[in-house]
């Protein structure tokens, strides 16, 4: 573990660690729903000049990392999701 993450506070980590597993479980759920496998995503990420490893892509379905900016915005265009559910779990609409 990195000497920058293991000088954090625990409640930080452990909202890291909760944040990771929600949003790995959506991406999951998500991929399921859409008969993807994982390396059917992977290229599809690709195709959106993001390139993941299958190591790297496990380990935030599994939550035990977060997902980058650049993955946010490309598996929303996959999905046709929001940014906020992916992150939230909730669709925020504007009034």
């Amino acid at each position: 573990m990195p000497k920058r993450i293991r000088d954090m506070p625990e409640e930080y980590l452990t909202t890291q660690e909760l944040l990771a597993r929600e949003i790995g479980a959506r991406i999951r759920a998500k991929r399921d729903k859409l008969k993807l496998t994982q390396e059917q995503l992977r290229t599809r990420l690709e195709f959106e000049q993001i390139i993941i490893t299958r190591t790297q892509y496990s380990r935030i379905e599994k939550g035990k990392t977060l997902p980058n900016a650049a993955q946010i915005i490309a598996l929303r265009t996959i999905f046709g999701v929001s940014a906020d559910w992916l992150l939230t779990g909730e669709e925020h609409r504007s009034p």
